[in-house]
């Protein structure tokens, strides 16, 4: 799922605010209609001088830096302040005119501040508590409503009830659909046994490795490493044992090969794959020798036929020096050869080949 940025979502949230203020503007004209002209007065002040300039002053706001990780306590802040003034023109309105101004305005401003401007389950829950309460306090001061007050009340609760739960439910979707998306997103990338990058993000991460090393004019390895004899193994041991001894290579390259900018993977089967950035030759093969010896120290009983009888590895390096440019493929080709070269030569090897430009 795409993410928005903070910038769009703030100017997205502006242009939401602009809206509400334009119509609450034009609901004015509805709305004075039904005034008495007593009132009339009253309702401007209400609205062009406490509720718009209200939403104007959380306009103005969205433009300071800390806005956007705030928005949500001041959209919450927005929704009751702009309900209690109803609540306030209510009151005015009985105490006046003895008029029964409508009450329909709390739900507008909750559902509006909770969808529209996105104020979460918790804070969209706290706010209409606030809310409700408000509401029974205006009817115990001001029964405005008559014989209505009980219906009234529970309309205004129920409403904001379904409100909130709506809420509740649209951010549980999006927790899951979120959560749904990093784990495809892992599981594109991820080697599920291995928990290693899989091969298409391993030849993603190392291009562009690779190509920070050559800006950098810095040394580059890539570093091929397989399993000796693991069919063998598998046969002798069984397929779950084959997948223990992967995840101890596995295991062993995240023990040895742990620097940030390393990038280990799993490039297939039993082989894997290490490229790593800013080392020399002389440090490149000191690291595959503690492989080696981690390997030996781990001392797992082989298969009869293995040509060796504790679980080896191979190694095949190829190595570019001081950002002198060339393709991954070639790098990988000339560690492959490395590698099978190692193997030719007894197994549990290493060998290392500069790559030199054609």
């Amino acid at each position: 799922m795409d993410v928005v940025s903070p910038h769009k979502e703030t100017v997205r949230l502006r242009l939401a605010l602009i809206v509400g203020a334009l119509l609450i503007c034009g609901f004015m004209w509805a709305d004075i209609v039904l005034l008495p002209d007593n009132l009339h007065d009253t309702y401007f002040f209400n609205r062009l001088y406490f509720q718009v300039p209200t939403i104007v002053l959380v306009v103005g706001l969205s433009y300071a830096p800390f806005f956007y990780a705030k928005r949500h306590w001041i959209f919450t802040l927005l929704m009751v302040v702009l309900t209690l003034s109803n609540f306030g023109l209510i009151h005015q309105s009985w105490i006046e005119a003895n008029f029964a101004f409508p009450y329909e305005g709390t739900i507008l401003y909750a559902f509006y501040c909770v969808f529209a401007l996105g104020i979460p389950f918790k804070l969209a829950l706290l706010a209409a508590l606030i809310n409700v309460i408000g509401f029974v306090l205006l009817m115990v001061v001001s029964p405005v409503y008559g014989e209505r007050v009980m219906i009234s009340s529970a309309f205004v609760a129920g409403s904001l009830f379904i409100c909130v739960y709506a809420k509740y439910r649209l951010d549980r979707v999006m927790e899951l659909l979120v959560s749904s998306n990093k784990k495809l997103a892992k599981l594109s990338r991820i080697d599920s046994l291995t928990n290693l990058l899989n091969r298409r993000a391993l030849m993603q991460r190392s291009e562009a490795l690779l190509s920070l090393s050559i800006r950098q004019s810095l040394d580059f390895a890539v570093i091929m490493l397989d399993l000796d004899d693991f069919k063998k193994y598998n046969d002798a041991f069984g397929h779950q044992k084959g997948d223990d001894v992967i995840v101890m290579q596995a295991d062993l390259m995240r023990e040895i090969f742990k620097r940030q900018t390393d990038v280990l993977g799993r490039y297939g089967g039993e082989e894997f794959m290490v490229v790593v950035s800013g080392l020399t030759r002389k440090q490149v093969y000191s690291k595959c020798e503690q492989m080696s010896m981690l390997w030996q120290s781990r001392s797992i009983a082989h298969a009869d036929t293995a040509t060796h009888r504790w679980v080896t590895c191979s190694i095949g390096i190829a190595c570019m020096e001081k950002g002198k440019g060339t393709s991954l493929e070639a790098l990988i080709q000339t560690a492959d050869k490395a590698l099978y070269e190692a193997k030719s030569a007894g197994k549990n090897t290493i060998k290392l080949e500069s790559y030199a430009n054609p």
